[in-house]
């Protein structure tokens, strides 16, 4: 699958398969939530020093290790960081390579033309709906052009209504920008700025298992209303969690698993690298 060079000095080595959350039971669906690689048009390209072609595909490489494949891949949005074509073609290139469906969430560093041109019909438009199993999956468009938190439309809020109003099974909500703060002051500054809004779906809404994003850089759980919210590590560089200004972390690359049960119960956890051989420029003062 690997199409990228390892950084100069630095061999690329094999990563153990991780240990599965737990034994799957029949109609059970597992996902994988990849987010934020922040890729280049170039291999060699870095954002603060991490080479973000070789880190997703070391993530990823891991990730599909193993006998347990994954029913899809979920990738919540910052997906290449130079607004270039050839970016989001290479995007499209590693996935296709999995044999895997999936779907691609814009981020506030994308360009929703591209997506479209490139991705085609896995560039999730604002509002989808999927279903998986005895799940269904709903995603949402929260880029914000211009700027850097997120924002949800009344359309798109009123569509997703209607959905949850006409399907009762239960739901898993995705989306690039986090609706609930993080705890890091900087960063929550940057969520979706009507997060309120969906927060009410939530409350009347009980199917709502989870709201599932990107966008932090750092693993993050908390719980409202009987729904999870889930934040991921990017599969690059990581921000420091429970930080008031711009921090980075040293924690290597990682991904989130999702183990979606028949009967509504939700299983997840944040898987990252053992190692990893590039370390993040602590100096920066952001990107």
């Amino acid at each position: 699958m690997l199409a990228s060079k390892p950084p100069q000095d630095s061999p690329h080595h094999p990563y153990p398969a991780p240990r599965r959350t737990a034994n799957r039971t029949a109609g059970s669906v597992r996902l994988l939530q990849l987010s934020d690689p922040h890729l280049f048009a170039q291999p060699a390209g870095q954002l603060l020093g991490i080479t973000t072609r070789f880190s997703f595909e070391a993530v990823l490489e891991w990730a599909l290790a193993g006998p347990d494949k994954p029913d899809a891949l979920v990738l919540t949005g910052d997906l290449v960081h130079d607004d270039s074509p050839d970016g989001y073609r290479y995007l499209r290139r590693i996935l296709d390579q999995t044999g895997l469906p999936y779907d691609c969430l814009a981020g506030n560093h994308d360009r929703r033309d591209l997506m479209d041109a490139c991705l085609g019909s896995t560039s999730v438009e604002p509002v989808v709906s999927r279903r998986l199993g005895a799940w269904h999956l709903i995603f949402l468009d929260s880029a914000n052009p211009g700027h850097n938190s997120g924002y949800l439309s009344p359309e798109q809020l009123h569509q997703l209504g209607e959905r949850l109003a006409a399907d009762p099974a239960p739901t898993l909500i995705f989306l690039h920008h986090h609706p609930v703060p993080v705890g890091s002051a900087w960063m929550d500054t940057m969520g979706v700025v009507n997060g309120a809004d969906l927060l009410g779906l939530v409350a009347i809404h009980p199917q709502i298992k989870g709201m599932v994003f990107g966008h932090v850089h750092q693993a993050f759980a908390s719980m409202r209303a009987g729904c999870r919210f889930l934040g991921a590590p990017s599969t690059c560089v990581q921000f420091l969690p429970g930080s008031k200004d711009f921090a980075l972390d040293e924690r290597p690359p990682g991904y989130r698993e999702l183990l979606l049960e028949p009967d509504g119960r939700l299983e997840t956890r944040v898987i990252r690298l053992d190692q990893y051989p590039e370390s993040p420029l602590q100096r920066s003062g952001g990107y």
